[in-house]
């Protein structure tokens, strides 16, 4: 039974716990809340902004800690503060800069300061490419403009390009043959936006890397983890966790790796696993 073998569940949001409009069902919902009743914590691992992860683990009325921006920071909601953060060193940021100019991609900065502050930084907005105009035209009250960013001069710990999946597939092979060993990509598509992002994080940094950290500080050996998701950054926690779940929409690099599969984002596959194994 999951509230006897596993003390934590950790969940990706958008293609998991949310379906393919971005809505969170009600049975959904239901199940993260039997979760709760049943004595195990639940801990949200997620691609998403803080600022977008919030309110999501409100609805829920979960208080523990938000691994955000694909693993390379952890919030806490309660006050805001950042508990946990992944920055590239000064020397790696630069050559990040460097590479995204080599190879005219501008660049998506995430940053993390004050909720009244730019979640991002861009060079120029719009750029005439459409895809990473439309990313930042639906965040443009959160996007901050600044030809001249000095990507050393302050924490950076996630950058991406935005485009279609050819063109980032193939960014991502320059990456890896550029930095291979100092960064960690991710080529993936959220289903809020157009374009696929190549991102890029600091080379320990994952959904795995911050889980462990927070399980660690709880008592928590990897055994006790239920880690489920849907996409690429999922990969290390459900390769790692103690069951490793995939949904059923999952590309098939990600089912492949998981200890179990259940149904997708539209039949409630989260609810699915949750009732299952409440009642085994």
């Amino acid at each position: 039974m999951l509230n006897s073998q596993f003390r934590l569940l950790a969940l990706d949001v958008d293609g998991t716990l949310l379906d393919s409009t971005g809505a969170l069902r009600p049975r959904t919902a239901e199940a993260i809340a039997r979760v709760g009743r049943a004595g195990l914590r639940t801990i949200l691992c997620t691609g998403r902004r803080y600022r977008r992860a919030l309110p999501i683990a409100q609805e829920l009325g979960l208080d523990a800690p938000l691994v955000c921006n694909s693993g390379a920071i952890i919030k806490d909601p309660r006050d805001g503060s950042t508990l946990w953060r992944a920055d590239f060193d000064p020397v790696l940021a630069r050559r990040i800069k460097d590479l995204f100019q080599a190879h005219d991609q501008p660049m998506i900065v995430f940053n993390d300061l004050a909720t009244t502050e730019p979640d991002f930084m861009i060079p120029a907005f719009p750029t005439g490419r459409d895809l990473f105009d439309e990313y930042v035209a639906r965040n443009r009250e959160n996007a901050g403009i600044e030809p001249d960013f000095d990507i050393t001069s302050q924490g950076v710990f996630h950058v991406c390009a935005v485009g279609t999946k050819p063109e980032m597939s193939a960014f991502e092979e320059v990456v890896e043959r550029s930095l291979g060993g100092l960064v960690r990509t991710f080529v993936q598509r959220s289903p809020r936006y157009l374009g696929t992002m190549c991102e890029l994080l600091r080379h320990d940094a994952c959904k795995w890397t911050a889980i462990q950290w927070l399980a660690s500080d709880w008592g928590i050996d990897p055994s006790e983890i239920c880690a489920v998701g849907d996409d690429m950054n999922d990969l290390t926690m459900i390769r790692h966790a103690g069951l490793g779940v995939a949904m059923g929409h999952a590309p098939e690099s990600v089912r492949s790796i998981a200890n179990r599969v259940t149904g997708d984002h539209d039949q409630d596959g989260l609810a699915m696993l949750v009732e299952e194994l409440l009642s085994a």
